[in-house]
């Protein structure tokens, strides 16, 4: 099982370390690439652990502040429980604030990696940099790890369509809707968490009750639009019909929503956290002239989603 450990004070000096740092938002396929190289390394040269180093903020979100568009594919929470299936020893959270953006790049390798760390070896991406001003890029990195006898291996880019898969074509994918592109890049389907909240109850009264999902501020939702999804509520596993954005059927200028349709479920669960499978864009957002005509195109949404999961209609 995967060790956390939070803060610089706490981390175990008396382990020999190979190690990869970076904010690995989304732990998309090209995370995993760098972290697979990071584990044959580590296998190769017999170093005794494996540590990711991240960072809590997201370091964009502390120089970026006052920048309300920074939004982040994965939470700190799910960033962990991914990087903990990866296969790694440690990860390493390290806290980041204006004051330790500052720390240039070889004030990092020194203090962090080489005395806290007892890093011996070095896995960095191809675009890698890090430390004040982003100047610790692989070139002086591999300057370092020469002057410390710390070999530093470059992992080279990970492609998907002949282009360099990375959190910013996910981000970029995501926000136009495209699913395909942007859960081919994760290597799974791109996931909203959050807790069921009770709602205005439109859907109920549409025969298409659905569950408000309150997701975290920082998270990145997929663009306006109604998605194929599944649901997992309880352990269990549902096909679903997405919606997200200000439902401009019902008024004006209504605050964004995630909404979501369980198909063949009649359960309570305002009150439980469930997990939103994003699948494909069936269609973007519409407004409508009446709740019936939104109802009748729900109900043809609700029939390609079955179409899409292979769903058939329960039976009576």
């Amino acid at each position: 099982m995967v060790k956390v450990t939070w803060g610089l004070d706490n981390i175990d000096s008396s382990l020999s370390s190979i190690t990869t740092l970076g904010s690995f938002d989304g732990v998309h396929l090209g995370h995993i690439k760098i972290i697979e190289e990071l584990l044959e390394h580590q296998r190769q040269l017999g170093i005794a652990r494996s540590v990711v180093v991240t960072f809590h903020p997201h370091p964009q979100q502390v120089l970026r502040k006052h920048d309300s568009s920074v939004q982040l594919l994965t939470t700190i929470d799910e960033r962990l429980e991914l990087l903990s299936k990866t296969g790694v020893d440690e990860v390493v959270v390290i806290k980041f604030t204006p004051e330790f953006s500052k720390k240039t790049y070889v004030e990092f390798f020194e203090s962090i990696l080489l005395k806290q760390l007892n890093t011996k070896a070095m896995v960095v991406g191809f675009n890698h940099a890090f430390g004040k001003n982003r100047e610790g890029d692989t070139t002086h990195l591999e300057e370092l790890g020469k002057k410390f006898e710390v070999p530093i291996y470059e992992v080279a880019p990970c492609l998907s369509e002949w282009m360099n898969i990375s959190s910013t074509r996910i981000r970029n994918a995501l926000f136009n809707g495209d699913l395909v592109t942007a859960n081919t890049c994760l290597g799974r389907h791109y996931e909203l968490n959050g807790v069921v909240v009770l709602g205005d109850r439109i859907g109920t009264t549409l025969g298409y009750p659905t569950a408000n999902l309150k997701v975290a501020e920082e998270k990145l939702l997929p663009g306006d639009g109604v998605y194929c999804c599944r649901v997992n509520v309880r352990g269990r596993s549902f096909a679903g019909a997405l919606s997200i954005g200000n439902r401009p059927t019902v008024g004006k200028d209504l605050e964004r929503q995630v909404e979501v349709f369980l198909l063949d479920f009649a359960e309570d669960i305002y009150g439980a956290t469930i997990s939103v499978e994003c699948i494909e864009l069936i269609r973007n957002q519409q407004a409508f002239a009446s709740l019936i005509e939104l109802r009748e195109q729900i109900e043809r949404d609700v029939t390609v989603c079955r179409g899409l999961l292979r769903v058939e209609p329960a039976s009576l």
